[in-house]
Formats: C-alpha cells, structure tokens, sequence
C-alpha cells in the first residue's frame, strides 16, 4: 500500500507576516499595538527577507550581496543593516523561519515511535523528506554559509536537540534510567537523516534509491532506539 504523502506550505511574505504577528500581537482576534513606524521597519523587513530568499535561490551564498539584497527589496543598504548584521544573519532568520513548520513533521515520527508500528514510523521518516523538497532553494547556500562561516553551525546544530525534544511522547514512555541515551541516540539519528535527505534531495544523488533508504533508515531507528512502553 502507498503510504501518505504530506505537503506543507512553503515559506512566503505570509509566513512573514505570521511571524510578525505572533511577536508584536497583532494577529486575527487580537489588538494591534505596533506603532505606524513599526510597521513600516517590520516591512522593510519583510521585503529584505523576501528579497533574500530569492536572490539566495538565484545566486547561491557566495553569489549574493547586501547591495544586491538592498537593491531587490527597494532600499539602501544602510536600512539592510539596521535589520541584519551581515548577509548570513538574513540567511539564518530565513532558514529558522522555515524551521518553524517542522515541529509537525516531527510529531508524527513521534507518535509512530509511542505506537512501535514500523509502517507508521517508515511513513512519518518518509514525510520528513516533504520538507527538504520544499526548502531544497535554501539548503544549498545555508551549506555554503556553513563552510564559508564555521561558527554558524552552532546556531544550526542546536536544532537537532530542540527536533528530538518534540518527541516528549515517545521520551516520557522510555524508562527513566534509558531516557538520556534516547534523546542523544534521536539526536544523532536526526543528524543522520539530515545528512542523508540533503544528498538525495537537495542534490539529486541517485546512487541510493530513496525507498532501499527509508527501509535501511527505519530499520536502524527501530534497532537503535529502547521500545517506548505500551499502556496496558
């Protein structure tokens, strides 16, 4: 049987917006209280993010300038820097806003981990590679901001914990004196799968087929992980 597919939204001026809504409180329902002048930074700011995307998309990293960024969005550099420090900053705000949606994906590998089905987990593994799809135009110069910038991958790597806390379903029904070692053990199999969608997604590597993956993949998250206790 076909296991589902899920699709999410890509990351567009709306899911800018959503995010400047959800810190300045002026979402549906709920009473505006940002100054006019606000407003027009946090547009200004849309606009570079939006610009950002594209030219990141376009050029690569080290293709992409502040002046190109500036210029795209309609504004002087002088104003780019009054909301990113350099052209990698605008680059990390753009991938952490994308990383805002994964928690969903990750919650369903958690609910099949609490389930101990391997169909189900094989399934929500299959539906993380949904989001490398959609994000594949940012990945590559998020990469090559890695290598050009080293330090930056703190500030990446610290997604990997925050993704296997997502999994508190499955945690809490780990046994207390195993659930250290099951955390760390989803943080390092999440680093894998990161690694691996990267190479087949991203950049199309077709040396491994992507279902002989999945299967070697859910087998190993099965084997390497304890077994979540079952009620009852």
């Amino acid at each position: 049987m076909e296991e589902p597919r899920r699709t999410g939204p890509t990351l567009t001026t709306t899911t800018y917006r959503r995010a400047v809504d959800a810190r300045s409180g002026t979402g549906p329902g709920t009473p505006p209280n940002l100054t006019v002048r606000e407003e027009l930074r946090e547009a200004t700011r849309q606009r570079l993010l939006s610009a950002a995307e594209e030219i990141f998309q376009r050029d690569g990293y080290s293709g992409t300038t502040v002046g190109n960024i500036a210029a795209a969005a309609n504004v002087s550099r002088a104003a780019f820097y009054l909301h990113f420090t350099d052209k990698a900053d605008a680059l990390i705000t753009l991938m952490r806003a994308n990383l805002a949606e994964t928690p969903e994906y990750w919650r369903e590998v958690d609910a099949a981990l609490v389930s101990g089905d391997r169909t189900a987990l094989r399934a929500s593994l299959r539906n993380t590679l949904t989001w490398y799809e959609q994000h594949a135009h940012l990945l590559r110069p998020v990469r090559e901001a890695l290598a050009a910038h080293p330090h930056l991958t703190q500030k990446v790597q610290g997604n990997f914990a925050r993704f296997a806390d997502e999994m508190s379903g499955y945690l809490d029904r780990v046994p207390a004196r195993d659930r250290d070692r099951a955390r760390l053990r989803l943080q390092l199999l999440i680093i894998q799968l990161d690694q691996l969608a990267y190479r087949l997604v991203v950049l199309g590597n077709t040396s491994i087929d992507r279902d002989v993956m999945l299967d070697e993949v859910t087998e190993i998250w099965r084997l390497t992980l304890p077994a979540a206790a079952q009620p009852g």
